[in-house]
């Protein structure tokens, strides 16, 4: 118990002399908060205009025009009498006269704050506990007569004042404690969505990366529907795509001379690349069943991870290129070299987190039977254009010349690759080494590739085409390809390489697009400087 504080506590009587019996609490208006004592047996009770609540002895003359009613000690207890014409309500209930109980809720007049009437010995409590201003605050909003909106309002507004100044120091530091235990909870929670968030979007991300590579692996993939395709070709006697790019030689009339010099330096290029997290450092890897089997995921998609234990997962591409005359070095395309820097697939990977790295890169000759690893040497910045490093032991003697000039428009160029690569050479081996294929049930990119260069089945398609226009940066020519053609050399009449192909224009009637000699010159003067 404390004595009541004079900014906060109002006496009545003479000047709070005599013994204290109650208090009344003013719960709203101006005077929230305040307490008056009630000392004297009898007290009238009086409302200003504005709207603050006082007490004086009942016979301190003469009456007040905003006299609002009378409290009157007797048995333990006050009574409360409305004045003439005043309305007095206690507990929610309008009463011209009733003895007040602990707890009561008066409320004086219209305008009067609505109190709280308390009995007491001798002093104002020191602190309200919890229960009691909670008590309070349900009283109050039972027995209000203001609209429903603002006596919730007010009964929160005044609850959690009362909870921050009338409760004691270990409660309101308790208070504090939880909520900032609470506050810390809800930041710990936030960060860790946030963590989530962003593993969700990375992961996210990376299968979408990995989505963009494994549809370039399906195009060079070979599948049983592709295997019948062919076969039912051989059968109805219907020119493919790959056997009719494999005839073009023959109706063209593409000087024999030309074709036969330089098929033996025109390589086939088989490869795989893997993609390393760059936040674990490791490898994408296929994670395995509980039989060992490579599992997928619900979207029908290879189950990939840096924690895998099964295989580094690969992503295989198929392309050409050519051996330079002089050197051990073979010339191709940059998109042919590094297969993941085209189109968007490069910021799709970096955007997941992922970073591509070769894992093998095959070159297979025509004639030798078996493949050469090559290694990437340089590729440019401002053309499409890449340099391979092979072996010099095995391709001693080979190579094709480069051309000191470009092509004019109008001229006869030849072109040289292995378009829709596998199919192709599948196509040209002829219907026997299909029904090997059938017979053993095996696909497998690596040694499809193998068996046909055991059996001297590799040889490169040839077309021939008109230059359309030439500029510093391209070629345009209507030599027939497509897609597993670039990196081809396209050669003049005298067998020298003007263009590396590099791209096709399906839309302007079949045109092709050729990397000038020019720029393959530049390049191997980087890689001779190094």
């Amino acid at each position: 118990m404390r004595n009541p504080e004079a900014s906060s506590i109002t006496s009545s009587g003479n000047g709070g002399e005599g013994e204290v019996r109650a208090f009344l609490e003013s719960l709203t208006g101006p005077s929230r908060g305040n307490v008056n004592w009630l000392v004297d047996k009898t007290l009238t009770v009086s409302v200003d205009d504005e709207r603050v609540l006082s007490l004086r002895p009942r016979d301190d003359l003469p009456p007040h025009d905003n006299d609002i009613a009378t409290l009157q000690w007797a048995d333990e207890g006050y009574t409360v009498t409305a004045s003439a014409g005043r309305n007095v309500w206690v507990n929610g209930q309008n009463a011209s006269s009733v003895s007040l109980r602990h707890g009561d809720m008066i409320e004086f007049g219209e305008k009067g704050p609505m109190s709280r009437y308390r009995l007491c010995d001798h002093s104002f409590p020191a602190h309200h506990t919890v229960e009691d201003i909670l008590s309070d605050a349900y009283a109050y909003t039972r027995t209000s007569r203001r609209p429903f909106a603002k006596k919730m309002s007010g009964a929160l507004r005044d609850s959690g004042r009362r909870l921050a100044s009338q409760t004691t120091i270990l409660f309101r530091i308790t208070v504090l404690a939880t909520l900032l235990v609470i506050a810390g909870f809800g930041y710990l929670l936030y960060q860790n969505d946030r963590r989530l968030a962003d593993s969700i979007g990375q992961e996210s991300r990376k299968i979408e990366a990995v989505a963009v590579m494994l549809a370039q692996t399906r195009e060079d993939a070979l599948t049983p529907d592709d295997l019948a395709s062919l076969r039912d070709a051989f059968e109805n006697q219907v020119l493919s795509t790959e056997q009719r790019l494999g005839t073009l030689e023959q109706r063209a009339g593409a000087p024999t001379r030309v074709i036969a010099a330089s098929t033996r330096s025109v390589a086939f290029l088989q490869g795989a690349y893997g993609l390393r997290h760059v936040e674990s450092g490791k490898i994408l890897r296929h994670v395995l069943g509980p039989n060992g089997e490579n599992l997928k995921t619900p979207f029908g998609q290879p189950w990939i991870e840096p924690d895998g234990t099964g295989e580094p997962a690969e992503f295989q591409f198929t392309g050409t290129a050519f051996l330079i005359a002089g050197v051990p070095l073979m010339a191709t395309n940059r998109h042919v070299a590094l297969p993941w820097t085209s189109g968007s697939r490069e910021k799709a990977l970096n955007d997941a987190g992922l970073k591509p790295e070769m894992l093998m890169l095959l070159a297979y000759l025509p004639d030798q039977m078996e493949p050469i690893e090559a290694r990437l040497v340089r590729f440019s910045e401002a053309a499409d254009l890449a340099i391979l490093a092979v072996e010099p032991s095995r391709v001693h003697d080979l190579g094709i010349p480069l051309a000191d000039a470009t092509s004019r428009v109008g001229e006869e160029l030849y072109l040289l690759g292995y378009p829709t690569g596998l199919r192709a050479l599948i196509a040209q081996a002829g219907p026997g080494f299909l029904e090997e294929l059938e017979a053993e049930g095996t696909l497998n990119f690596w040694s499809i590739a193998s068996r046909l260069s055991a059996q001297s089945k590799i040889h490169p398609l040839a077309s021939r085409g008109i230059v359309a226009r030439t500029s510093g940066s391209a070629i345009v020519y209507d030599a027939e390809t497509t897609a597993g053609g670039s990196g081809g050399p396209a050669l003049n009449r005298r067998g020298e390489v003007v263009a590396v192909n590099a791209a096709i224009l399906p839309e302007f009637g079949g045109s092709n697009i050729g990397v000038p000699v020019s720029h393959l010159r530049a390049l191997l003067g980087e890689v001779e400087s190094q």
